[in-house]
């Protein structure tokens, strides 16, 4: 195989979050404050999660995607008016990126992630990332962990509406980069979006738990 199709978050990337807590939703309180919002922490969390759900009814009522992606930038500018007050664009995506900050509990990049990709490229093979994330703060994490440079080509989920394990979303990856499914597999921590997804998009899909590189040996195995 000549194509390597990464999943990010706990597969090149070890992160955990909780947003659904005071501490993630405390400085949103603030940055709404200084918009003149007054509100809590506990209003925005549910107002988040109404959201959430509400776009879920609606997505599946339009048929567009089997597996529709929220843009939690809109997202954001919808709770700021459930609470009273009005964000620009830029301002909710700025809201959005103080709670994404706030609500990491571990992020740092897998031992040997760059190792494995460097090897990958050193022999022949394309790097893609297709993961199921905001990209207004996940391409920031992709440069901040050092990996900007070490994909041929990144889809990710909010700039299409549709995520893993729906076929379409790697479609789209597979149509814009003109990849061979034949010389393909998706590697990823979730059995269902990057293993399952993959098999009925029609590729091999291959399990990493722990990360990616712990399953070093496994996935050079697979160059040829």
């Amino acid at each position: 195989m000549k194509t390597f199709v990464f999943d990010l978050y706990n597969t090149l990337i070890d992160v955990k979050t909780d947003e659904h807590c005071e501490r993630a939703w405390a400085p949103v309180v603030e940055f709404f404050a200084a918009k003149r919002v007054k509100t809590d922490w506990k209003r925005l969390c549910a107002e988040f999660d109404r959201y959430w759900k509400l776009f879920n009814e609606r997505a599946v009522a339009e048929r567009k995607y089997l597996n529709p992606e929220c843009d939690c930038i809109t997202q954001f500018e919808s709770i700021a008016r459930s609470v009273g007050g009005r964000l620009s664009r830029d301002d909710a995506a700025k809201a959005l990126c103080i709670m994404r900050e706030a609500s990491i509990e571990k992020f740092r990049l897998f031992d040997g992630t760059i190792e494995l990709l460097d090897e990958l490229h050193a022999r022949g093979c394309k790097v893609y990332l297709l993961s199921n994330a905001q990209a207004v703060f996940t391409r920031k994490e992709i440069e901040r962990v050092g990996l900007s440079d070490k994909f041929d080509g990144v889809c990710l989920s909010s700039d299409y509406g549709v995520r893993k394990p729906d076929p379409a979303f790697y479609e789209i990856l597979f149509d814009e980069y003109d990849l061979d499914k034949s010389d393909a597999v998706m590697i990823g921590d979730d059995i269902d979006a990057d293993v399952r997804g993959a098999e009925r998009f029609g590729i091999r899909g291959l399990w990493a738990g722990g990360g990616a590189a712990a399953h070093a040996d496994e996935i050079l195995g697979l160059v040829g």
